[in-house]
């Protein structure tokens, strides 16, 4: 079975959570706050998300021990192929790999200082935040205006739900949270993730502190 160490709050590990529900299989999803030791084994960074697939207890093999999203997110749509979340062919897998690096490094490479410092009253963080936030608002325009060029587009570069999905609506649900003013050139992309929201597997993936973000 597989067994996902995720914590409630992080968006890396919401993305895991996503895809979990969208295979609709067999999983175990495993507080990390509550049990830090055990992730502390399993993954130096103390970072989750981390999976653990017991594959072959009966040949008393290792558990295979995965860690970075996109790294766990691949695995889970390869080992479970239904529905598919990736294209099988290679040259538009490696466009949608192109395309989800590039939501890494202009969206997801902030998010881990969010999450730690948006409480902080410090003028020096809340200024770093301040820039970072403007990153984010920023990078989101260029994705506003693949929306805004296709206003019947309900999936995001694809006519289906792709990993690509998975990986934007997590930050798109916690712009209230982070305090992102939603501009009014974004109303086809928020049209797209208010649908979206709707969705069972993306229901089914909040935790109750994700609930209380969007409020």
């Amino acid at each position: 079975m597989i067994h996902l160490y995720s914590d409630s709050r992080c968006a890396f590990s919401h993305r895991v959570r996503i895809v979990l529900h969208e295979k609709d299989m067999d999983f175990k999803i495993i507080d990390a706050t509550v049990n830090r030791d055990d992730l502390m084994q399993l993954t130096p960074y103390n970072e989750t998300p981390v999976l653990v697939d017991d594959i072959d207890k009966n040949n008393k093999k290792r558990d295979l021990i995965l860690l970075d999203t996109n790294i766990v997110s691949e695995y889970i749509d390869e080992r479970f192929p239904h529905p598919q979340l990736m294209p099988i062919e290679p040259a538009e897998k490696a466009r949608m790999r192109m395309a989800l690096h590039k939501l890494d490094r202009e969206l997801f490479q902030h998010i881990r200082f969010l999450d730690a410092n948006i409480q902080s009253k410090d003028p020096k963080i809340k200024k770093d935040i301040d820039k970072i936030k403007k990153q984010i608002s920023n990078s989101l325009d260029e994705i506003a205006t693949v929306f805004a060029n296709n206003k019947k587009m309900e999936y995001f570069g694809s006519n289906q739900f792709t990993l690509l999905d998975a990986s934007l609506l997590p930050i798109l649900w916690r712009l209230n949270h982070y305090e992102i003013e939603v501009k009014k050139t974004w109303v086809n992309m928020m049209k797209y993730a208010e649908i979206q929201f709707n969705r069972p597997s993306f229901l089914a993936s909040l935790t109750a502190a994700e609930r209380s973000m969007k409020q």
